[in-house]
């Protein structure tokens, strides 16, 4: 091994080289399709409003006050706003204590 030259160079016909290059970019634009198919669906975001959380699930305000009252699921009050932690959402349709 010359370690003057730790390379080699390879000459390839010009029309295979964009095969190549045409493959390659199919395979980039299937991964890219999977990847957009497959994004976690849900809430991104750590606390939703209360109303939000009400959409999500199917419930009326007087069974979210039950649900807050019974210290069922996590919420916070800030201003005049109401906060629900985005994964009672979840936990709303797992936990079997929350019905």
């Amino acid at each position: 091994m010359n370690p003057v030259k730790p390379y080699t160079l390879v000459m390839i016909p010009a029309e295979e080289w964009q095969a190549q290059k045409d493959l390659l970019q199919q395979i980039r634009e299937e991964l890219r399709h999977q990847r957009e198919q497959y994004k976690e669906p849900g809430i991104t975001a750590d606390y939703i409003l209360a109303t939000e959380f009400m959409k999500a699930v199917g419930i009326k305000k007087s069974k979210l006050y039950e649900l807050i009252a019974e210290n069922k699921i996590k919420t916070v009050k800030k201003s005049r706003h109401l906060y629900v932690l985005a994964t009672e959402v979840k936990r709303y349709f797992t936990d079997p204590d929350i019905r």
